[in-house]
């Protein structure tokens, strides 16, 4: 795992500029390598791939609108102290035919743009997707501007991939704006896919902003409690639904919902469609939004055999414990000591457990009664990878009651109905059994040396050396007891010599 000597905010930064079809994107990261978090996200919708010329030149009012954007990004790079800088453009400067020209442009404002293949793109995307699904298997769609890369996943590892032009900004040039016309064109073009066999993956991993404005459609309309994209799932059925309803729609209509940027809009439609055909073709089960894409492709690739051995969720806990807890090592401290409670009923919660302990006391420089509602927020929207949506909710839950206690209505309810009474039941007991550590031994990891909690025929028994006895103050007893009635066992005190 990571340790607070490992890092140096300025040193471990790294940068990768995107010139897309449609969008021109700086993203600056921080953190551990194999859980880069994005602290600087900064795009402009140029549209290089947006009304290219009679001779298949890049628009040149684009061109100017993203050669202004690039030199605004290298100021803000030089700002940042010019941390290492990956450039890539992809399917609209590939394509064009005077693509040389633009990446010379972009050379003398100090960029070293490398125009990467379709199948390369494809791959990228692919690892993208490893990079926070670790193990991932399925089927990688990419919807850019210009392009639709696929590409097979199996077991976190790359297989056949390639690229096809039914992008929207493609099929919206190809077709005329027909959607009887842009319909065939990609029915022809996925025709061609060998690996695009029904039932062959049950999910697709969808990446790219297209993609994701459908979804974040459909969280809107649903009135989904939890806006996070990444690992938002549909069925099939949902998926399709809202596919149709979304390629009907009229641009006034999308300009109503909330949070799709205008210049993306007119995209969405044929995005939709894509989509659909590709779900369709496939026959897949689920359709998985993925905050993993190129840009995160390109990071993971650099990462050397043991860095992407890591992993990325428990990486990023370490570092929030690192920078926010009094002690980084007490979550690790604690997790010895409450984790053989519940190891034997659900030996796979083991990582979301210790990852929640990690994060136990990220609450100690805030205001006393705001400490549950900054873990319970840092669990559901910090970058995590790797987690469900249901798992982030049980570590919010479990670290609010850490902090709040058993009674405290935790502060999204609504959010809370995606667990089941069963999670939360759960949740509810791990929270308490870290409110109980943090008051015997707070902020004080040696405390906890030779402690133990174990669950044994209707008793919940604390065991710890016979020196700890004067710790048991009144408030970590009145917590213990909390903790066995979680349990509906009498609370045990035992002190060995």
């Amino acid at each position: 795992m990571i340790s607070r000597n490992d890092i140096s905010p300025a040193s471990k930064r790294r940068a990768v500029v995107d010139i897309g079809s449609n969008s021109v994107r700086l993203v600056v990261y921080d953190g551990p390598p194999r859980a880069p978090m994005p602290i600087c996200n900064e795009k402009a919708l140029c549209g290089l791939g947006r009304d290219m010329t009679p001779e298949g030149g890049l628009n040149p009012a684009a061109v100017e609108d993203a050669l202004a954007t690039l030199k605004r990004f290298r100021h803000v790079l030089d700002d940042l102290g010019r941390p290492p800088v990956t450039v890539i453009a992809t399917s609209a400067v590939r394509e064009a035919a005077d693509g040389a020209r633009f990446v010379e442009a972009a050379q003398t404002i100090g960029f070293e743009v490398e125009v990467i293949s379709g199948a390369e793109e494809g791959e990228l995307a692919a690892l993208g997707v490893v990079s926070v699904e670790p193990g991932a298997t399925g089927l990688v769609g990419d919807m850019g501007g210009g392009s639709l890369e696929l590409a097979v996943l199996d077991n976190g590892e790359p297989g056949e991939r390639l690229s096809l032009p039914i992008g929207p900004l493609s099929l919206m040039h190809a077709s005329n704006g027909d959607m009887k016309v842009a319909a065939g064109l990609i029915n022809d073009h996925l025709n061609a896919v060998p690996f695009l066999e029904k039932g062959a993956f049950d999910t697709l991993y969808a990446v790219g902003g297209a993609w994701r404005g459908v979804a974040r459609i459909h969280m809107s309309l649903k009135n989904y409690p939890l806006p996070v994209l990444h690992h938002y799932e549909l069925t099939p059925a949902q998926a399709i639904e809202i596919c149709d309803l979304v390629s009907r729609q009229s641009r006034k209509s999308l300009e109503e919902i909330p949070g799709i940027p205008r210049r993306r809009i007119d995209t969405l439609p044929l995005a939709a469609t894509v989509l659909r055909t590709v779900i369709t073709r496939m026959k897949a089960k689920r359709v998985c939004m993925s905050s993993g894409g190129v840009r995160e492709g390109l990071l993971y690739r650099q990462l050397s055999p043991e860095e992407r051995g890591s992993d990325p969720f428990l990486d990023a806990c370490q570092f929030y414990a690192d920078r926010l807890a009094p002690d980084p090592s007490f979550g690790e401290k604690a997790f010895g000591v409450v984790e053989p409670l519940f190891s034997l009923d659900d030996p796979d919660g083991a990582r979301l457990r210790r990852g929640a302990t990690l994060l136990c006391d990220i609450g100690a420089y805030f205001h006393p009664d705001m400490r549950g509602r900054h873990a319970f927020d840092t669990a559901l929207r910090a970058p995590f990878a790797s987690v469900s949506h249901e798992e982030r909710l049980w570590m919010a839950l479990a670290l609010f009651r850490r902090h709040q206690g058993r009674s405290a209505a935790p502060p999204n309810e609504h959010a809370m109905a995606l667990l089941s009474e069963e999670a939360q039941r759960r949740a509810t007991q791990f929270g308490l059994a870290l409110r109980f550590i943090a008051a015997i031994a707070p902020k004080a990891t040696a405390a906890l040396e030779g402690c133990s909690l174990e669950a044994r025929e209707g008793e919940l028994i604390f065991r710890a050396p016979s020196d700890r006895q004067a710790l048991m103050g009144e408030t970590p007893r009145r917590r213990f007891v909390s903790l066995a009635a979680a349990f509906d066992a009498i609370a045990v005190e035992q002190y060995d010599d």
